[in-house]
């Protein structure tokens, strides 16, 4: 297990700064064409001045608009992340009902040899990977009968560590579990289009993370319980950008 979590952090630290690559390019696209609206406001001072009044107003506005304007397109995104879980519980993961128990291979692995076993529950999902004394320990891969899959790590029979969640309603999920749930680093790729990438605790999105919005709007900053909470920078596709602090995905006066 020790090895397997070695190769487990060298591949997650590599996702991570992906996406973390990623992040600066898309803010750098954006600095530049920030730049060049800036420069070309500068050749006309009154449009300039004009330009600072309507930020100001717009800033004010956003304040009372900013909730519309979002909850049309991306509030129920942030509302619905929330219930994008496992299909089955801890607890219901624990008691489902083996039938069936096969060993279809053996991985030579350094300098032992790995076990992988078949198993089919009474639900109809089915189980492929490593076992320990009797119980989901390893890599492995599971097939839940409605047509979702999870494949990572597991630990004393439940989804820990390391690993990828694909929903039926096309959602994806990878990043760090921890018994069963979302917690730690990890990508959610919406099947909108919608991308978060940040840490998540108990199923939702929790800490520091960036939301990208298919539309182009891009939110960083705090979040808790699924909604952003804290500091916070949102910037929009047509160049408006809001800094401020937000409660419940509520954007506070300034």
């Amino acid at each position: 297990m020790s090895d397997q979590l070695k190769e487990y952090k060298v591949c997650w630290k590599q996702v991570v700064d992906a996406a973390e690559k990623e992040l600066d390019q898309i803010y750098a696209q954006f600095i530049e064409s920030e730049y060049a609206l800036q420069k070309e406001n500068e050749q006309n001072e009154n449009e300039q001045e004009k330009g600072i009044k309507m930020n100001q107003n717009e800033n004010e506005a956003c304040i009372q608009n900013s909730n519309s304007d979002l909850e049309e397109d991306q509030q129920e995104q942030i509302g619905q992340q929330s219930n994008i879980a496992t299909s089955t519980t801890k607890e219901d993961f624990v008691v489902n009902q083996e039938i069936k128990r096969e060993l279809i291979r053996e991985v030579p692995f350094k300098d032992e040899i790995l076990y992988i076993y078949r198993i089919n529950y009474q639900n109809g999902d089915i189980y492929e990977g490593e076992l320990l004394n009797d119980l989901k320990d390893g890599s492995g891969t599971y097939y839940y009968e409605n047509g979702e899959k999870y494949d990572g790590l597991f630990s004393e029979d439940l989804i820990h560590g390391y690993g990828k969640y694909f929903f039926i309603g096309g959602h994806k999920y990878e990043g760090d579990w921890y018994q069963g749930e979302k917690s730690g680093m990890g990508i959610l790729d919406f099947s909108t289009g919608d991308r978060y990438i940040g840490e998540f605790y108990k199923d939702a999105f929790d800490g520091n993370g960036t939301l990208e919005y298919k539309n182009g709007d891009v939110f960083q900053g705090k979040w808790k319980k699924g909604k952003r909470n804290g500091h916070g920078e949102m910037r929009y596709k047509d160049k408006r950008i809001v800094i401020g602090e937000w409660i419940d995905d509520e954007l506070q006066p300034f």
